[in-house]
């Protein structure tokens, strides 16, 4: 280990500032003896004696007065700056050594007679310790609700299959179909759970293609339309034709999520799902009949495991992923989501870019 002795920042200041003080004092001297020695060779001011280049006794004294003075001042100014300047920094290395151990609730300190730029410095380095506690809640509070979300499903998957082993249940059509939709949510929990990882880490990748999506969006509806019927729902289409270039599989996820939303928290009724085309945008619609959103929740609705309270309280909450996966995947396409609530119905409206962004130059 390399020994390094301490270098105290007001201190080196006051060393500095008294070498600067004796730099100054020495040159003011030989100042002094160069002007003199003009006059001496110049005869400008008459003569001059050569004993007048030598300092008498008042002179070293009121010379060295000045020096200490000066040193006096110059060292004291230079230990109350460096102080000013190096305690908030000191308060930086403590948080920085806190936050490095593992408390992430660590804050420097500012006084008000710091610098501007400490000042800076310790907002900035609070700034950051914030954010890392943030997401470090985040990873945990996600943890917990990943393993919530799985645990439930998963019981069953695994109640049912051990009941076929044990002979309790019968390996029969209706048996394996619901263990088939078991199945199904878990994937689909997973996928939802992978496009909100994505699109929080940036990396949410799009494959972007020319299709038709009226013809996609009524091979969807096709899809889901018996599910939906026999929970006293109708489909309605009012949809514009026309190429569109898109990421074809994470639109299709998206008003499924809508879809799905729909068929899960509205009272049954006709649900129209409608594409309107212009030369720059694409807008998609999924409107119900209500209840809608309660008004208290629609500024969180879009939030990863949010659930509103009157969907808890009636079991129809589902995994509070699929509001943030339809924003995760119409934000990456460059676009926009909108809830609304009129006398007309209550649904959503994802607006995306006719031209994708990342297309345009």
């Amino acid at each position: 280990m390399i020994f390094r002795p301490k270098r105290d920042l007001a201190g080196q200041l006051a060393i500095a500032m008294m070498a600067v003080t004796l730099i100054c004092l020495i040159l003011s001297v030989l100042c002094f003896y160069v002007i003199y020695g003009i006059l001496y060779l110049t005869k400008a001011e008459g003569p001059i004696r050569p004993s007048d280049f030598f300092l008498d006794t008042y002179d070293m004294l009121a010379l060295g007065l000045a020096g200490v003075t000066g040193l006096a001042i110059s060292s004291f100014v230079a230990v109350n700056l460096g102080r000013r300047i190096a305690r908030p920094l000191r308060s930086v290395g403590r948080t920085t050594r806190r936050i490095a151990l593992g408390d992430l609730t660590a804050r420097a300190t500012i006084e008000a007679d710091a610098p501007d730029e400490a000042a800076a410095l310790v907002a900035d380095v609070n700034r950051m310790a914030e954010r890392l506690e943030t997401v470090a809640n985040s990873v945990v509070t996600w943890n917990a609700q990943i393993a919530h979300e799985l645990r439930t499903p998963l019981t069953i998957l695994k109640g049912r299959l051990q009941g076929l082993v044990d002979g309790v249940f019968i390996a029969d059509q209706r048996t394996l179909s619901s263990l088939l939709k078991q199945a199904d949510g878990l994937s689909r929990l997973v996928e939802d759970l992978r496009v909100v990882s994505l699109s929080d880490s940036g990396r949410l990748d799009l494959q972007m293609t020319s299709v038709d999506l009226a013809g996609e969006i009524e091979s969807l509806v096709h899809f889901v339309e018996p599910e939906l019927q026999a929970a006293g729902f109708n489909i309605a289409l009012n949809l514009d034709t026309g190429d569109t270039t898109i990421d074809i599989s994470r639109t299709r996820q998206a008003i499924l999520a809508l879809i799905e939303n729909a068929r899960r928290h509205a009272n049954p009724c006709t649900l129209r799902v409608g594409l309107h085309l212009s030369d720059k945008q694409i807008v998609i619609t999924v409107i119900d009949q209500g209840p809608g959103l309660p008004p208290e929740f629609v500024s969180r609705a879009f939030g990863q495991f949010e659930r509103a309270d009157v969907a808890k309280s009636d079991g129809r909450a589902g995994s509070g992923l699929g509001l943030s996966v339809v924003q995760a995947i119409t934000t990456a396409h460059g676009g926009e989501i909108a809830y609304s609530a009129d006398q007309s119905g209550t649904g959503f409206c994802i607006t995306l870019p006719r031209t994708p962004f990342a297309l345009v130059t």
